[in-house]
């Protein structure tokens, strides 16, 4: 089962960066993703989350806002702070690039069966709901 697990992890990671680079998302998703995931954050958890420094995010959180896809509101207990969230066009930009990586990945599926992707999904559900607890 180890060398199972360590393919698992392997071709996980491998079939996420192939369907990004087939769709040509940008890293943005990632960060939107995340802020989906979180209801809010402030800077430093989605920097925290992200393995990047607050900097770092800082600059990619900016462009979101530019771009419609993130708002900003006061911290209510910390001044200096603020807390980020999704706006509707976060969560359109998002339902429509998962909707562009769905479309791409069921002509990869094609050939197996559908007890087989069923079997697949109800595995990634069970350890990805095991990894939020």
């Amino acid at each position: 089962m180890t060398d199972l697990a360590g393919d698992l992890v392997l071709l996980a990671g491998k079939l996420i960066r192939q369907l990004r680079r087939d769709i040509n998302m940008p890293a943005s998703y990632r960060v939107l993703a995340t802020l989906e995931d979180l209801g809010s954050a402030g800077i430093s958890q989605l920097a925290s989350a992200h393995g990047i420094s607050q900097p770092t995010m800082s600059a990619q959180v900016a462009g979101l806002v530019e771009q419609g896809y993130v708002a900003k509101t006061p911290h209510p207990t910390d001044a200096r702070a603020q807390v980020l969230s999704l706006t509707d066009a976060g969560r359109t930009y998002l339902r429509e690039n998962r909707e562009r990586l769905a479309e791409t990945i069921r002509g990869r599926l094609a050939t197996h069966s559908e007890a087989e992707v069923a079997t697949a999904v109800a595995v990634l559900t069970s350890l990805t709901e095991k990894g939020n607890a």
